[in-house]
């Protein structure tokens, strides 16, 4: 078991989000509880099970009422695709899971549970999908749940065609792509795997077909480069990072950039 401590969060100009990696698509919606109190696991898990009622997934609901418990089980390889977490827990608090599970490039989608708004830093910081006060109503649930759910569809069915240099066409999911770099008239696709791909076609009309498929995910930092903004990792005054990549960022972008990341990350 490893050893956790609490983490301290500052206010600076370099902002620290995490990236994603690719994980298994699995048959199932694979679903976590954690919560110090059982009366609390007991009315999450009526709440989830009441927004599931009618759909046609597979559901396991697995509950934990220790932090400590629960990390111990994603260390022993239990995968999960939505943590219903609760913050204020002995020992661990629900934020320092939350990036501990990050820090393991897990992909689940997390909401908060909690009674206290203080901690919505560290939400931002950990990709958390939504934020709710305890106690809340089901049709706040179900709207955080409409959100994860939808970010786990649209991760697993979006793609996009591509026409490449040389002849023939390709067709990448766009979770797989971390950036794309224009350079005269060939498009350069970086791929989470370090590789990439040329095609001819103009940046502004790739831009056009992102949008539709999916709306605000890709931004352009710089003219020339549109990033995806679910793999952002560090956001500074003069660039961004993706997997230990540096990508200008424009003049006086700053704080714009940080609007879009945070506008997709939590009202998508």
């Amino acid at each position: 078991m490893k050893n956790y401590q609490k983490f301290n969060y500052t206010v600076s100009k370099e902002i620290k989000v995490v990236s994603h990696t690719t994980e298994r698509k699995c048959a199932m919606l694979r679903i976590a509880i954690c919560d110090d109190l059982q009366d609390e696991v007991d009315q999450t898990r009526q709440a989830a099970e009441l927004y599931f009622k009618n759909v046609k997934e597979s559901i396991t609901y697995t509950s934990f009422t220790k932090a400590f418990s629960f990390m111990d089980a994603i260390e022993k390889g239990a995968q999960f695709d939505i943590i219903l977490l609760d913050i204020c827990m002995p020992g661990l608090l629900g934020t320092e899971v939350a990036k501990e599970l990050r820090q393991q490039d897990s992909r689940a989608e997390i909401i908060f549970l909690t009674t206290s708004n203080e901690f919505a830093a560290e939400a931002f910081s950990v990709n958390a999908a939504d934020y709710l006060l305890k106690p809340f109503t089901q049709e706040q649930f179900k709207k955080a749940l409409d959100k994860a759910m939808s970010i786990i569809r649209q991760r697993n069915s979006a793609k996009l065609v591509f026409r490449l240099v040389g002849g023939g066409v390709r067709v990448e999911p766009l979770e797989n792509i971390l950036y794309l770099e224009s350079n005269s008239h060939i498009l350069t696709v970086h791929l989470a795997d370090g590789s990439t791909f040329e095609t001819r076609r103009p940046i502004a009309d790739i831009k056009a077909d992102l949008e539709r498929i999916v709306p605000n995910q890709f931004q352009s930092p710089l003219k020339g480069y549109l990033v995806n903004l679910a793999h952002v990792h560090i956001i500074r005054p003069e660039s961004i990072e993706i997997q230990d990549t540096q990508i200008p960022l424009g003049k006086r972008r700053y704080r714009e950039f940080q609007e879009l990341y945070f506008d997709f990350m939590f009202k998508s």
